[in-house]
């Protein structure tokens, strides 16, 4: 929501205690369908519901949603064990790893430190002074964005970023060896780049995000906390979308010590509720939500992941053993809380994902506590699937909750449970007879019903804040959307170079071959307005319908870079072309904007041609005639220009100069300022009839002169090179009869018009509006490059309304500014997650910590620029 908002707005989900007990006030007006739940604020109509559209994660194993759903379904895991070799190389000294109770255990995520600087807009310098931990974390909501089949560059509405953040020493081990060798340290710019207070607004920054940014802070539940403040922002109408998660990496992991009475698993083993179980080991990854207003992400035809059924968060207060002692009442309380949001009995719930630290007593605590919130509110025994995704990923700590949510979203989106890793491997579960509770050794199937589908996430933070996210299925209404579009879709590619944009179009046309009809809409539609415009360029033109096999994929060698700044295009207007009427009736039968200037156009000639002319000019378009006499091919040409000027102009394409042969000039002047619309509607038949009428050319200057006397003329308002001289239309001669009458007549100095353009801007794009090539190759001679010249309606095309998209998609390779959503009006269908940006992996790492970083093998940085 953008701007100033009514101070209506906030009308909130509140609660309050009476006699009874805890309670939720909803204001819900119901519309036709529960989907449709709405409820009014500041004079808008607004959705009560908040939907996960897209969602991004790294971690121990994992590089992508699709790489975490292969591991928790298989019941794999990223735990890996080192080596004394490798902790002797990594700097962990001798006598540490030596220890007995040292644990070589970790979950490692792969290339942490791989950062693409010139994507993010960093220097090295400032990159190195970054904590990898904010590094990741911008590009995981880069990509949570991207998942959605948006562009983070340009949300249109106020987004909030909510995100948690592992404590982490990255900043305090540069100073102190910096101080050592007493180095020159930005020390503000390392607080801005480690300090947890500018994650958040970092991105927001970044991004160009408005809406509410904050770092939460509350140990394990932090990502949880974050989403549960992101759902409360949008349903107050602080923000439209908001981005939430969290992200816990830790450059200096290579195992730990662990003490008796700990926390960590003296084995380097993270159980969950297995008799096994002693104690958790900390993962390293990061996890990204996005999240949007439920008629926000209707309205973009965003992929509806999953809807936020309910949230709730609490503290344990000083009722349980200790500060670091986990709370059974509190989460008791928090549960039943969050259910109570939701409306909905704990029957309901077929997925628990709990917090499942590993720990013996933290397990037998939640367990207990679970079983008693869910009794109360209504479930039986054995209904509810028990998983932590910590067996599989380790304790993700600050992004644990999100990294949760994503395991629940994906065990819906593939309809099934996934088993708990530990019992995968062998180890002996916990009893939970007379439990709510059931745990799996297999994937487990999870099918849809009529009641939906629900999995619920308990987050519980060191300290007592605690966290209850409770999601559910997309309805079948809501995964219907109608589509709109044009029989062939138009796919911009485009890549920060041209290895990269070659495994962009491969993974493209992979995805296009044997899709449907729909799938290919979606694609077209995500690539047009939802991913980023890079400087290395390519198109393809796909048929909705059929098979794709014959279409050009384009290959390296017609790659094309677009400069920094659009290029000047120049429009030229033929004086004949034969095909004309075949390009009229094929745009005219295609494309509303351009029918519409044509009927426009043929109103004002109505008025001027005789019966028998008009009904001839008038057949071009609506059935595709064939006229000769130039009292009518000319009119043909003339609306045919600017017909495709205005649908040009409608998806944002305009020239910045003007160059028109013969009648073509007339439409120029159109377009120039120089003739009203309905003005050069009649000069053109005037010319037309009159060059039929009185063909040896002096007599009909004279007759056209006197003609343009009865119509006003201006100076052009657009730069326009008069092929009478061969240089810039002047005011003066554009305001004179005569000079339109001799114009009819005098040599065409098209060659000495295009030298006067060429050598004012050399770099300029060339488009022949109307139909055919024939001026492109005059131009060529006169000096402008092969690759810069361009026609909306190419000789052997004009029947397929496709060429002028093929146009625009080559006015694109070369820098014009597309406005892809005016397009969209008429190519209109939902968002995918479709051909992924690919980023430099170049490791940063500060100098200062190249030889103290023991969460970095040196051998797998051998090769790789890490310095300056």
């Amino acid at each position: 929501m953008n701007g100033s908002v009514p101070a209506g707005r906030l009308l909130r989900l509140s609660r309050w205690r009476d006699k009874i007990g805890r309670k939720l006030v909803r204001r819900v007006i119901q519309v036709g369908n529960p989907v449709d739940a709405i409820r009014e604020v500041g004079g808008r109509v607004m959705s009560d519901r908040v939907a996960v559209v897209g969602m991004s994660i790294r971690a121990a194993g994992v590089r992508s949603s699709a790489d975490f759903w292969q591991l928790i379904r298989t019941g794999g895991s990223g735990r890996r064990e080192i080596g004394h070799e490798e902790l002797a190389r990594r700097g962990v000294p001798e006598r540490r790893y030596k220890d007995p109770a040292y644990v070589p255990v970790t979950y490692p995520m792969q290339d942490f430190l791989g950062f693409d600087l010139k994507a993010f807009g960093f220097s090295r310098p400032e990159a190195e002074l970054t904590d990898p931990q904010h590094r990741v974390a911008l590009e995981a909501c880069y990509r949570a964005v991207e998942s959605s089949g948006c562009f983070i560059g340009s949300l249109p509405d106020r987004v909030g970023v909510f995100l948690g953040s592992r404590t982490s020493d990255y900043g305090a081990q540069i100073e102190f060896r910096s101080a050592l060798t007493d180095s020159a340290l930005d020390l503000a710019g390392l607080a801005i780049g480690t300090e947890p207070d500018y994650l958040s607004s970092r991105i927001s920054y970044a991004y160009g995000l408005t809406g509410p940014s904050m770092t939460v802070l509350t140990a394990c539940s932090s990502s949880s906390v974050a989403v549960h403040l992101a759902c409360q922002a949008i349903l107050a109408g602080e923000c439209d979308s908001a981005l939430a998660g969290g992200v816990a990496v830790n450059a200096r992991d290579a195992g730990y010590l662990f003490t008796d009475g700990g926390i960590y698993s003296p084995r380097g083993r993270c159980e969950p509720y297995m008799a096994s179980a002693d104690g958790t080991v900390d993962g390293n990854g990061v996890a990204v939500l996005f999240l949007r207003r439920l008629d926000v992400a209707l309205a973009a035809g965003n992929p509806i992941l999953g809807v936020i059924a309910g949230t709730a968060v609490n503290n344990d207060g000083r009722e349980r053993a200790g500060f670091t002692a986990p709370g059974v009442a509190g989460q008791v309380e928090l549960i039943e809380e969050a259910l109570d949001v939701a409306e909905l009995s704990s029957s309901r719930i077929g997925l628990l994902e709990g917090h499942g630290t590993g720990t013996s007593i933290g397990d037998a605590l939640e367990i207990d506590a679970a079983t008693q919130a869910f009794r109360s509110a209504g479930a039986g025994a054995d209904e509810c699937r028990l998983h932590s995704v910590k067996a599989n990923i380790g304790n993700l700590t600050a992004a644990a909750g999100a990294a949760s949510i994503i395991g629940c979203l994906l065990a819906l989106r593939h309809g099934e449970i996934p088993p708990n890793a530990p019992l995968v491997e062998g180890a002996p579960p916990v009893d939970l007879r007379g439990t709510p509770f059931k745990l799996a050794d297999h994937p487990i199937a999870w099918r849809r019903s009529e009641h939906g589908r629900y999995a619920a996430v308990s987050s519980f933070g060191l300290g007592g804040t605690n966290a209850h996210i409770i999601i559910g299925d997309a309805e079948p209404e809501v995964r219907h959307a109608s589509r709109k579009g044009r029989s062939w879709q138009l796919l911009p590619l485009s890549a920060d170079d041209p290895e990269r944009l070659t495994a962009a179009v491969d993974a493209v046309r992979v995805a296009v071959d044997g899709s449907s009809s729909d799938v290919r809409q979606d694609i077209g539609h995500t690539l047009r307005t939802g991913r980023p415009e890079l400087t290395t360029r390519a198109t393809a033109l796909i048929p909705v319908d059929g098979s794709a096999a014959g279409v050009r994929w384009p290959a390296p060698e017609r790659f094309r870079t677009a400069p920094e700044g659009p290029p000047v295009l120049v429009f030229m207007f033929p004086r004949e072309h034969v095909g004309a009427s075949d390009a009229a009736l094929a745009l005219y039968e295609a494309e509303p904007v351009f029918r519409s200037t044509v009927d426009d156009g043929l109103a004002v000639m109505e008025h001027v041609l005789d019966p028998e002319g008009f009904a001839a000019l008038r057949g071009a378009f609506r059935h595709g005639g064939r006229p000769v006499a130039p009292q009518i091919s000319q009119p043909v040409l003339h609306l045919l220009g600017a017909g495709q000027h205005a649908l040009l102009g409608d998806l944002g394409i305009r020239p910045d100069l003007l160059i028109g042969h013969g009648v073509g000039e007339l439409t120029a002047a159109q377009l120039s300022g120089v003739l009203s619309f309905e003005d050069a509607a009649r000069a053109v038949c005037w010319r037309g009839q009159a060059m039929a009428d009185i063909p040896g050319g002096a007599e009909a200057a004279v007759r056209f002169t006197r003609r343009m006397r009865e119509v006003r003329l201006h100076a052009p308002t657009l730069p326009t090179v008069s092929c009478a001289t061969g240089s810039w239309l002047t005011g003066e001669e554009a305001c004179d009869p005569g000079y339109w009458g001799a114009q009819l007549r005098e040599d065409v100095l098209f060659d000495e018009a295009v030298r006067t353009v060429v050598s004012e801007h050399p770099e300029a794009v060339y488009l022949q509006l109307s139909g055919g090539t024939d001026l492109l190759q005059a131009a060529r001679l006169a000096g402008v490059a092969e690759d810069a010249a361009l026609a909306v309606t190419p000789d052997g095309e004009a029947t397929e309304s496709c060429s002028l998209l093929r146009t625009v998609g080559g006015l694109w390779e070369r820098g014009v500014r597309i406005n892809w959503e005016a397009y969209a009006e008429r190519d209109h269908a939902l968002r995918t997650d479709m051909a992924p940006r690919s980023f430099a992996r170049i490791p940063c790492l500060h100098p200062a910590l190249l030889d103290h970083c023991p969460g970095i093998d040196s051998a797998e940085l051998a090769g790789k620029q890490v310095d300056r």
